[in-house]
């Protein structure tokens, strides 16, 4: 330390937050994970699209109106239940806290 410099902070355990430039985090990256979920979810909802309206146009005609909306509903759960555990692990690596965090 040079004579008239301000004392340094003590780090966290952790090592604190990541500060100046992504570049220069060397190998921290908060983000990690995140791009393939979200490349994976535009791609997911994308299919569901075309499956439906290829099944409104080709398919739909062989049964009721109240047999096609269990059919959208029924992939639209399925869709939401794929995003949602593709994500949830993502979302669990910030829920270190524990639950007092939630009280």
């Amino acid at each position: 330390m040079q004579p008239g410099s301000p004392p340094e902070t003590p780090q966290p355990p952790w090592g604190g937050p990541p500060t100046g430039p992504p570049w220069t985090w060397g190998g921290r990256r908060p983000w990690r994970g995140m791009r393939w979920r979200a490349s994976a979810t535009i791609l997911m909802i994308t299919a569901w699209l075309v499956f439906i309206l290829l099944y409104a146009a080709l398919w739909s005609g062989q049964f009721s109106l109240f047999q096609n909306i269990v059919i959208f509903l029924a992939t639209l759960i399925l869709l939401m239940g794929s995003i949602g555990a593709l994500w949830a692990a993502w979302g669990m690596r910030f829920a270190g806290g524990g639950w007092e965090h939630w009280r």
